[in-house]
């Protein structure tokens, strides 16, 4: 039901929007929407709603139109645009019909559209919403201009030292990397050696974490849903599926990660959601020989395990504030029997949430740094007394957020060119939604980045092609017992993304499925 009604909000922000662009849209024609037909669409009938929604959100968006709902005739409905859609499924295709009655029509005109497979149904609306804004309401829809992925992203400026910036790129294996190549020089040249990458896999992904998490030296992935811990294993050159672990009813799962905080050579699964907009988390382990261990169930915090630079590894919790948000303050969480008890404040800034952050040590000094991104989507960075040392332009993280607290795609802490200074690892979605939407945020074009921390700014070592989808989570790993002689690291890069369509699509239609890709990176560090 909530998910229904934001729906609904997004309809009528698309409509407040709407710049309008003809004599008719200046008017702001009412149009009422039916109820589609979906009595012969065989297993596409879950489309009713998303159909009906679909079709008004786009006339709104290009023709100006103010939608109303109704499932029966009411009273004044003569002097309003009626439009009837239906859904069809047979083994031609799948055909998507509208019936337009105008107030000063006694017949109404028809549109239809057919799509030979269901991937093809969000297309084939996009025809139907172009024919019936034509026709009816003399708007001609525009075309989406397509560009080359490298033309369509502005590259954010780090203030990169070099007067002549050259750019230079090396494909291979379905991965671009491109570098500034002063950066390069003096610092570490990235290839992509190899590409795993799985089938679609059927279930919409919420989070996403990579380890070797039962010490048989293989990657094991593990993706989160709602309803189940999916774990697949990399080996043989494959993706293979392993193991499903069912979750408690009702949660709202928004981060998974994994530690072996215990020290007992199996990494702990760390699972951090909410139920009814209260934080409620799991640590439970998984082995192929012992199944799955619940060592913490029901913990009413959100909990993530964090890495401090000159400490190691400890597990942090935050407490939940009002619907869905947290409380100031982020603490270590230490076991008492089957409690998780909080300890020592951790050292960070109030406005900071437990999934904003990690500490790194960007100077090579033992000493941690705090960095973080906000919710205008700015990475900052504050030095052990907590004052902020830097400020990027926004653009970083990108994750769907609807209600509470909702985390940007994680930061990754790792050493690219082996100098014993951390790096960075993280993720630029290209934000998308309507920017009055404020509690809503749906993003497309995904691509990764590599930055390197120089005394008192960013430089971006390298950068990844655009993944189309949104980035929905990703992970890196260091392979150094596989690198190779003369300082070159091998590692391993793992990115979930939809399998098609983007974040606003998957809100209308619930479907598109997942994609896992798998992408192996040579590093060798360089001007040493």
């Amino acid at each position: 039901m909530q998910r229904f009604f934001m729906k609904i909000l997004l309809i009528l922000m698309l409509c407040l929007l709407s710049p309008g662009t003809s004599a008719f849209a200046a008017q702001g024609s009412e149009v009422v929407f039916y109820p589609t037909d979906v009595s012969k669409a065989g297993e596409l009938s879950y489309l009713q709603e998303s159909v009906r929604l679909m079709l008004a959100s786009r006339l709104a968006a290009i023709a100006g139109i103010q939608p109303q709902f109704t499932s029966k005739t009411t009273a004044g409905a003569a002097s309003k645009y009626r439009v009837q859609s239906r859904v069809v499924s047979d083994a031609q295709g799948v055909t998507v019909s509208a019936s337009v009655l105008s107030p000063s029509n006694t017949v109404p005109a028809d549109f239809k559209v057919t799509a030979e497979k269901n991937s093809q149904v969000m297309k084939s609306l996009e025809d139907l919403v172009a024919e019936i804004a034509e026709s009816l309401f003399d708007v001609k829809a525009k075309t989406a201009k397509s560009t080359a992925a490298s033309e369509t992203v502005a590259v954010t400026d780090f203030h990169t030292p070099h007067p002549d910036r050259q750019i230079k790129e090396n494909s291979g294996f379905g991965l671009s990397i491109t570098q500034d190549e002063f950066v390069a020089e003096m610092a570490v040249e990235v290839a992509a050696t190899e590409r795993y990458k799985s089938t679609v896999l059927s279930f919409r992904t919420q989070g996403m974490t990579a380890g070797d998490i039962d010490g048989d030296s293989l990657d094991e992935i593990l993706i989160a849903t709602n309803v189940k811990i999916h774990i697949f294993q990399l080996r043989d050159k494959r993706i293979h599926s392993l193991f499903a672990i069912a979750l408690p009813a009702l949660l709202k799962v928004h981060a998974i990660n994994v530690a072996d905080l215990n020290n007992n050579g199996v990494m702990e699964i760390y699972l951090s959601a909410t139920r009814n907009d209260d934080p409620v988390s799991f640590v439970l382990e998984w082995h192929p020989e012992t199944g799955v261990t619940w060592l913490h169930r029901e913990v009413p915090l959100y909990i993530k395990p964090l890495l401090i630079p000159g400490k190691g590894a400890v597990l942090a919790g935050q407490r939940g504030g009002l619907e869905g948000g947290a409380l100031t303050g982020i603490y270590q969480l230490l076991p008492e029997g089957k409690e998780l008890v909080r300890g020592e404040l951790l050292p960070v800034p109030d406005s900071v949430n437990l999934f904003d952050f990690v500490f790194a040590d960007l100077e090579g000094d033992k000493i941690p740094e705090v960095v973080s991104i906000n919710r205008k989507e700015e990475l900052k960075v504050f030095n052990s007394n907590l004052e902020l040392l830097y400020t990027s332009p926004p653009g970083f993280g990108g994750k769907e957020l609807s209600e509470g607290l909702t985390p940007p795609v994680r930061i990754v802490v790792t050493d690219f060119d082996a100098d014993g200074n951390d790096d960075i690892l993280l993720v630029d979605n290209e934000k998308f939604s309507p920017k009055m939407m404020k509690q809503s945020k749906y993003y497309k074009n995904g691509q990764v980045r590599g930055l390197l921390w120089d005394k008192d700014l960013f430089l971006e070592m390298w950068r990844t092609n655009i993944f189309q989808k949104a980035i929905v989570d990703f992970q890196f790993m260091t392979h150094t017992e596989v690198s190779k002689p003369g300082g070159s690291v091998a590692g391993r890069l793992f990115v979930v993304e939809p399998a098609k369509g983007d974040s606003l699509e998957g809100l209308l239609f619930d479907d598109g499925g997942t994609r896992l890709s798998v992408f192996g990176l040579e590093f060798t560090p360089k001007g040493r």
